[in-house]
C-alpha cells in the first residue's frame, strides 16, 4: 500500500503524523510526506521521505507577518504588502501546495491520503485521483465544521482541478482520550496519541532522584517566535516563592523579558517534551494541541494558559476532565496557582486516569491494519 501523508508546514502540527508514518513503514508500506517550508527538514530528520510542495516560500515568515497584521483580515491585492501576506493563514498554505500535491498524487498514485485538519490540500488530492482520504485529528479544537471552512478557502483550487469540492473523509482518526473527545463523527476511529517531539540526548541532570518537585514550562514551537517568552514571566515570579525546580523549555527564545532568573529556574534550549515530562512532576504550557496531548499522555497535572488559535478548546477539555487548571485571568497567575498544581491530589489522580485511558486505545501500528483494509476495499470497488 502507498500512503501519502499531508500536513501544514508548521512542524508542531505535522509531528502528530510521524508515529503513523513510522507504523506504516514498519508494516512494509510505502510512505511519502507532503508539506513545505521547514517541516520538510523536520520530516527528513524523522526518517521519512518528504516532498516540498511549495518550494521558494517561507511559511514561518508569512505566518508571522499575518499574525502581526491580524487586525486586517481582508485578502491582499495582487503584489500588495503590509496587510495579509500570501497564504493568509486561511488555508494554512494548502492553496500554495495544492498544484504540486495533485501532480505528485497523479504520478505516484497512492492508495490512501492521510491529512491533518489544516492539511486539506491532501483531501483535494485524494478527490482528484479518487482514493479515500483519512483525517488525522491533532487536538480538541478541530471539528468537521472547521475542516469545511478550510476546504471552502480552497474552492477556487478545487474548481481549477475540475472538482466541485471534497469528498467526505473515509475515516476520522481521533487521538484525544475517549472520555474527553468532542468529535461526533460517525466515521471516528480512536487511535492512541504517541508523542513525537524529535530526537534528542538525555541530559546528565535530568534523570535520577530529586529532593523537590520539577515543573516543566513550555510555550511550544510557534508562540515564542510570534510573541516571545514574556507570557511566562509570571512563572518565574512564582518560582521565587515555590520550593520546586522549574525547567524553562522555551524553544531557545530570548529570555531577557523574564528578568534575573532565580536559582531554582533552569533554562534549556531544546529537550523533546515527552522526555522532559517523563522526569517531571507537573507542566505549565500555552495549550497547543501537541503539547496538551503530550502532557495528557504523561499523566501529569497541568496548567494550561489557553490563549489564541485552538488553545482555548484544548484548555477547556483539560479543565472539564479535572486533570489541569486554567487561569481565569491575569489575577489568577500567582504562586498559589502553582502550589495547587503541585499539591492537589485530585488533579494528579485524574491525570493518571487519562494517561491509562490513552494507553488502552489502539496504537498507530494496530490502526495501520484498518487503513490497509480500507484501501483494499476501496480498490476492489473501483
Amino acid at each position: 500500500m502507498r500512503v501519502l501523508l499531508v500536513g501544514p508546514p508548521f512542524f508542531g502540527l505535522l509531528y502528530p503524523l510521524i508515529p503513523l508514518g513510522h507504523g506504516l513503514k514498519a508494516a512494509g508500506h510505502e510512505v511519502l510526506v507532503a508539506t513545505c517550508g521547514a517541516a520538510v527538514g523536520h520530516t527528513e530528520r524523522a526518517g521519512l521521505i518528504a516532498v516540498d510542495c511549495a518550494p521558494g516560500i517561507d511559511p514561518d515568515a508569512l505566518y508571522a507577518e499575518m499574525e502581526r497584521n491580524r487586525g486586517d483580515r481582508r485578502p491582499p491585492a495582487p503584489g500588495e504588502r503590509g496587510t495579509q501576506p500570501k497564504g493568509g493563514g486561511f488555508s494554512f498554505f494548502s492553496a500554495e501546495m495544492a498544484d504540486r500535491m495533485v501532480a505528485l498524487a497523479e504520478d505516484w498514485r497512492p492508495d490512501l491520503v492521510v491529512h491533518t485538519p489544516l492539511g486539506t490540500a491532501g483531501q483535494l488530492a485524494a478527490a482528484r485521483i479518487r482514493v479515500p482520504s483519512v483525517l488525522h485529528a491533532v487536538g480538541f479544537g478541530h471539528t468537521s465544521a472547521h475542516v469545511g471552512m478550510m476546504n471552502n478557502a480552497l474552492a477556487p483550487t478545487y474548481a481549477r482541478h475540475g472538482l466541485d469540492g471534497p469528498a467526505p473523509v473515509a475515516a476520522w482518526l481521533d487521538v484525544t482520550p475517549p472520555s474527553m473527545s468532542v468529535t461526533a463523527e460517525s466515521r471516528r476511529w480512536f487511535m492512541r496519541y504517541v508523542p513525537y517531539n524529535g530526537g534528542g540526548t538525555l541530559p546528565d541532570w535530568l534523570p535520577g532522584p530529586r529532593n523537590r518537585p520539577r515543573v516543566a514550562v513550555t510555550l511550544g514551537t510557534v508562540r515564542p517566535v510570534l510573541d516571545g517568552v514574556a507570557p511566562m514571566k509570571w512563572v518565574v515570579d512564582a518560582a521565587r516563592e515555590t520550593d520546586a525546580e522549574f525547567v524553562l523549555a522555551l524553544g531557545g527564545g530570548d529570555l531577557a523579558d523574564l528578568g534575573q532568573l532565580p536559582d531554582n529556574v533552569r533554562p534549556v534550549d531544546w529537550i523533546p517534551l515527552n522526555l522532559l515530562l517523563a522526569h517531571s512532576d507537573a507542566v505549565i504550557h500555552h495549550g497547543g494541541s501537541g503539547t496538551t496531548l503530550t502532557a495528557l499522555d504523561s499523566g501529569l497535572p497541568q496548567i494550561v494558559l489557553g490563549e489564541g488559535a485552538d488553545r482555548p478548546a484544548n484548555a477547556a477539555a483539560v479543565r472539564a476532565r479535572g486533570c489541569g487548571l486554567v487561569p481565569d485571568g491575569t489575577d489568577d497567575l500567582t504562586p498559589a496557582l502553582v502550589d495547587r498544581l503541585l499539591t492537589d491530589g485530585s488533579l494528579r489522580t485524574a491525570a493518571r486516569d487519562v494517561a491509562r485511558e490513552m494507553a488502552s486505545t489502539p496504537s498507530p501500528g494496530e490502526t495501520v491494519q484498518r487503513l490497509a483494509e480500507l484501501a483494499r476495499t476501496h480498490g476492489e470497488l473501483r
